[in-house]
């Protein structure tokens, strides 16, 4: 009976009290017929009847609780449609996220908080971690499992810093490659291919330039590219770089002349690359929000969850039937005495 299973089979075995329950119900009843008919001449074969039906009723229930714990399975689970957005996150980690704006906070410790906070509202996504500098890599592939982003995303620190310069460029095409075949091969193919998002968190020095070229390339393969500036888009600041720790001097970085390097948010090439690629710029202190709303609006792939081929469990059924039977004799025994006593 490959159609039926039993989740706690051993419970089954309780059915072999059954017959002997069966056999000393009927000897019972036979030995209480016997003792009436000892008293009066006439036995009301309404009141056997009654015993009858009400032992009937309590073994039908006890095979109903066993056949109930026992957690008989038919049926295969039916298939589900879900929803789901590819998002792509994009860290830049080149020397120039050192750099603190304002309130001694660098600007790689600022993108990680609005990550942090990106992600609680794109549960139930696929979201991948991408760093990029000069070179751009994928640290974490599309994945739903987001608390193992996260311990990556932690693991980022002021130390990992040791890339200079930074080719936008190169973080558009990886992470546009990545979500493109990331689609076709994951293990649950969507029914309805839907829109895909790169978000980049950067201060936008970009010393590679085609940026824009990249994300006009990635909007026909329905990428939509998303800019987070991190920084002062006013104010510029200097690099801090790792010195003698004995010192308590913080050494900045400087060109080959000695003059002290500044970096600035560059908000006007973030503007463009986002539009280049049919989505937004937004500010790290101000945007975020509007940046959870504007992804929401994207059209999610719809894909069906198959069965796991796993059974549905039925023992409601039983339990069901069991109640039912407890209170029919319940009615029937209230309905027997007033009967009586008529």
């Amino acid at each position: 009976m490959n159609w039926l299973r039993f989740g706690n089979p051993e419970y089954l075995y309780l059915l072999w009290a059954i017959p002997p329950l069966i056999f000393l119900l009927l000897f019972g009843l036979r030995q209480k017929q016997k003792a009436l008919l000892r008293f009066h001449s006439n036995v009301d074969p309404a009141h056997l009847q009654r015993h009858k039906i009400q032992a009937g009723v309590l073994l039908l229930s006890c095979i109903f609780v066993i056949l109930a714990v026992a957690r008989p399975q038919w049926g295969a689970k039916p298939e589900s449609v879900a929803e789901r957005l590819d998002v792509m996150l994009a860290l830049d980690i080149s020397t120039s996220m050192l750099a603190e704006d304002e309130q001694s906070v660098r600007r790689l410790d600022r993108a990680k908080e609005v990550m942090f906070s990106l992600l609680a509202e794109l549960e139930g996504d696929r979201v991948g971690l991408l760093y990029f500098a000069e070179a751009s890599f994928v640290v974490c592939p599309l994945t739903s499992d987001t608390g193992t982003l996260r311990e990556f995303l932690a693991a980022v620190t002021t130390e990992t810093l040791a890339h200079s310069g930074t080719r936008i460029v190169n973080a558009i095409e990886t992470a546009t490659e990545r979500l493109v075949s990331g689609e076709k091969n994951a293990t649950t193919a969507p029914d309805i291919d839907g829109q895909k998002a790169l978000i980049l968190f950067t201060d936008g020095e970009d010393h590679g330039g085609a940026a824009i070229e990249a994300a006009k390339a990635a909007a026909p393969k329905g990428v939509h590219i998303y800019c987070v500036g991190i920084g002062n888009p006013v104010r510029p600041a200097p690099i801090p770089l790792p010195g003698d720790a004995s010192t308590g001097a913080t050494p900045y970085k400087r060109d080959v002349n000695g003059q002290l390097v500044l970096t600035i948010l560059d908000e006007k090439l973030l503007q463009k690359i986002a539009k280049a690629g049919n989505g937004n710029y937004y500010h790290a202190t101000t945007g975020i929000t509007q940046l959870a709303t504007d992804l929401a609006r994207l059209e999610k792939q719809q894909f069906t969850v198959r069965s796991d081929g796993a059974y549905q469990e039925r023992f409601q059924w039983f339990v069901a039937g069991a109640l039912i039977l407890l209170i029919y004799e319940l009615v029937h025994f209230a309905i027997w005495v007033r009967k009586a006593h008529r």
